[in-house]
């Protein structure tokens, strides 16, 4: 059972990293590559991808030695996907707008409807919903250590493009700012 459970969290892996990036192509999102990111010295990236690739390597270790309990991979499978969900609502919602880096680029537009309405980084709380079903997946110290460097590393990588946003649209993303909350939407 132990290989089956991690077959699949392979194959949704790789399906949810197809059809994201399908999503965003369709949607007219242009997709760069490392040395793109290496060229704009966009280092968040890397800080992003680490601790995401140690996540997702102790979870495949975790499924293969069968060091776990059905119900918290279980929980994780669905959180995970719930995540992945999500992510694919939020690059349509942001359709060309969506940029791989922390960078802005010409031509893009400050995206303020729908589930931009109600948090400033859908993006990146569905990057967290995703790995938060990893570390539950993996259910040890190295998931929760690696989960913690994940939140860590998207709070370096937000001020760093809010920075990049305030630049590009000023007075306007200042008061968007002010009036949604980050990452966390409010319940009202």
């Amino acid at each position: 059972m132990n290989e089956i459970w991690l077959y699949l969290f392979l194959i949704v892996l790789l399906v949810y990293s197809y059809i994201g990036l399908y999503i965003s192509r369709r949607y007219g999102a242009k997709i760069v590559g490392w040395p793109t990111a290496i060229r704009s010295k966009d280092y968040t990236l890397f800080f992003l991808v680490i601790p995401q690739t140690c996540l997702i390597l102790n979870a495949m270790v975790v499924l293969y030695s069968m060091s776990h309990g059905e119900i918290q991979v279980v929980i994780g499978f669905i959180i995970m996907i719930a995540g992945m969900g999500f992510n694919f609502i939020v690059r349509s919602n942001l359709g060309k707008n969506w940029v791989p880096l922390s960078k802005t680029t010409e031509g893009q537009e400050l995206v303020t409807e729908g589930i931009y309405s109600k948090v400033r980084h859908p993006f990146y709380l569905s990057v967290l919903i995703l790995f938060l079903g990893i570390a539950i997946i993996s259910w040890n110290l190295y998931g929760l250590l690696f989960l913690t460097l994940t939140m860590m590393a998207l709070i370096i990588r937000i001020r760093k493009e809010e920075l990049e946003l305030i630049a590009k649209f000023g007075e306007k993303y200042k008061k968007y700012k002010k009036e949604t909350p980050m990452i966390i939407p409010k319940v009202i």
